[in-house]
């Protein structure tokens, strides 16, 4: 299984300048630090394109709660900590793919204050009610804003779309994440995609492929940058 959560970077913004790119700060007289670093592991996307393997790492202040004793009484005590997060990013021009969602912002943080752009990155929201419109034979659908007394919820299956009950209100309905089987991998493959910006493969492609899959069939439906 693959996947990724995407940020949209300046067409312009030379790739070999997020090498590095490093935020210092400080925050209730911490230190803190954030890099990105490349992992010198090129990845062929396609004969013209090629993306880089880096790791972000990632400061951020944290609750530690340690237990003490006093004259025979326990207690809690908490204290600022530095901790330390990480994620795994592949990186093309005017694309960096995060491995996890909830990683996502402190990479766009790392990026923007890493390099004090002026064009700045932003997280990437999907219109996923679109995709849905665009890709028939559904095996996931998550819907919202429905007339009736069951107004959201996600149906699974095989053509959910196509469903008895619920198949006819889906297209009156906001779509949220949306799955289908694509044969963009050469076999089937399900991909699941959330309007957040994720986009998951219940496959095996290698991560060129992927990103490839990104900027052909994903990128098209990009509806808005924050």
């Amino acid at each position: 299984m693959l996947a990724g959560a995407l940020i949209r970077t300046p067409e312009d913004l030379a790739i070999e300048r997020l090498n590095g790119a490093n935020w210092e700060r400080r925050d209730n007289d911490l230190t803190l630090r954030s890099v990105i670093q490349f992992q010198d592991r090129r990845i062929v996307v396609d004969e013209n394109t090629t993306a880089e393997e880096a790791l972000a790492i990632h400061q951020e202040i944290g609750l530690e709660h340690t237990l003490v004793e006093e004259s025979g009484r326990y207690s809690i005590v908490h204290q600022d900590v530095v901790m330390t997060r990480w994620a795994y990013i592949h990186i093309v021009r005017g694309l960096v793919v995060v491995d996890k969602l909830s990683n996502r912002g402190f990479v766009q943080q790392i990026i923007n204050n890493g390099l004090n752009l002026t064009d700045r990155a932003h997280s990437i929201f999907l219109d996923t009610t679109r995709m849905a419109r665009d890709h028939a034979n559904q095996w996931v659908r998550g819907f919202s804003d429905r007339l009736g007394r069951v107004d959201r919820g996600t149906i699974f299956g095989e053509g959910v779309e196509q469903d008895s009950i619920f198949g006819p209100e889906l297209g009156r309905s906001t779509s949220k994440s949306v799955g289908w089987v694509t044969n963009f991998f050469g076999s089937p493959v399900k991909v699941r995609v959330s309007p957040k910006g994720s986009v998951t493969i219940w496959g095996s492609p290698t991560v060129g492929r992927f990103v490839r899959f990104l900027r052909m069939r994903i990128l098209p439906y990009v509806i808005a940058l924050f």
